[in-house]
């Protein structure tokens, strides 16, 4: 694994990759493949690495968690067998960023670990600044960022110090919760993960859920998922809009063991008032008529992507795009091939959701999104070149 230096130059390369996640480096290894130049912006593996708890694990079963490139050759498999190591079910996260480390130092993908300030449009493509000052330029772009812009938290807290309630996204470190009460919100794998982890620090946690009990699932071997990606833009739309609606939520069964006979569960419950009270308590009144009162509150309410709230994009750039007709704007139209309404500019990972199914979500989409950008802009390209001979 190598890295580009920052030094602001313009020269012109073929594409611009932003996000240095699972399809950051994914889309990096078949650019290389396809001898496109690229400049991958972000710092690697950043939301695996720094944003998620690293003691708990992927749902996903091992056999469907891989990054991609263009002969599949490079596969977590691959991975554990040259390290000598054997893949535990469930999988633990550090484990997957390792294999991601694996993955681009053997593929040869270089890194440009900046975030990116503003991304715009240009007379030959699109253009970058960093954080760092860099500017860089390029015919084509993609941007391939993950959840780390969308987290929401309920109208309900609103006005709480912020001291008092927290998202669980980029809660990684649980200990400052120890010996204190502390109530987690929601029904999904991310609340079941939370308050285990504040069990494991020492703190007194209880899960409160508008289900009637626990909802766990086996472990999940991810297959269905990624052919749903691979099929979901071709389908009538009426299978479409069954597809895009989210389950509810529910746990991954190895998580049973962690919560079960250690927290309190109170289900048929949702918070219907929230308040700071004296002494720096939390007081939450339920609807089904108790009071709770806490030290902190930990809300497991998920995401709500929007393009809107991804704070490069400049605003001249986001007006131009068109929006698909989900009834809020929040998503941009896509074609097959993950281009936007503007040329030259794609879009993979969570903000493509709408567009190509629910594997997008999630890393299970990396080899649609690969196998359907790269080779556009490789066409695109080599069309282009024989128009201008």
């Amino acid at each position: 694994m190598s890295f580009n230096n920052a030094n602001g130059g313009r020269q012109l390369t073929d594409l611009l990759i932003i996000g240095a996640g699972p399809y950051g480096i994914s889309l990096a290894a078949h650019a290389k493949a396809h001898c496109l130049t690229y400049t991958l912006l972000g710092y690697p593996m950043h939301f695996w690495k720094h944003q998620m708890p690293q003691n708990m694990f992927i749902r996903t079963h091992p056999d469907s968690v891989y990054l991609s490139d263009p002969h599949e050759s490079f596969t977590l498999l691959r991975f554990a067998a040259e390290s000598g190591i054997d893949l535990p079910v469930p999988l633990p996260r550090p484990l997957f960023v390792d294999y991601a480390t694996w993955f681009a130092a053997r593929t040869g993908v270089r890194f440009t670990p900046e975030h990116v300030l503003q991304l715009s449009r240009t007379a030959d493509g699109y253009e970058a600044v960093t954080e760092g000052g860099g500017v860089y330029t390029a015919r084509h772009a993609v941007i391939a960022t993950g959840l780390q812009h969308y987290s929401y938290i309920p109208d309900t807290y609103d006005g709480l110090p912020p001291g008092l309630v927290s998202h669980t996204f980029a809660l990684t470190d649980f200990r400052p919760f120890a010996g204190k009460q502390v109530a987690v919100i929601g029904s999904g794998q991310s609340a079941w993960e939370a308050a285990a982890l504040l069990h494991m620090a020492g703190s007194d946690a209880e899960l409160i859920y508008r289900r009637d009990a626990a909802n766990y699932r086996e472990g999940q071997s991810g297959s269905e998922l990624i052919q749903l990606g691979e099929t979901f833009f071709d389908l009538p739309l009426e299978q479409k809009r069954e597809k895009q609606v989210q389950p509810p939520g529910s746990a991954a069964a190895f998580l049973r063991p962690y919560v079960e006979g250690k927290i309190r569960e109170t289900g048929n419950a949702v918070v219907q008032k929230a308040e700071a009270v004296d002494g720096g308590k939390l007081r939450l009144e339920l609807s089904n008529g108790e009071t709770r009162l806490f030290d902190h509150l930990v809300s497991a309410s998920g995401y709500r992507i929007d393009i809107g709230r991804v704070p490069f994009l400049e605003q001249r750039l986001l007006e131009l795009l068109e929006r698909e007709d989900d009834g809020n704007g929040r998503y941009p139209k896509l074609d097959a091939h993950f281009m936007s309404s503007l040329p030259g500019l794609y879009i993979a990972g969570p903000l493509a959701s709408y567009s190509h199914g629910p594997a997008f979500r999630f890393i299970a989409g990396v080899r649609k999104a690969c196998r359907s950008i790269i080779p556009r802009i490789v066409r695109s390209m080599a069309h282009a070149r024989s128009g201008s001979s």
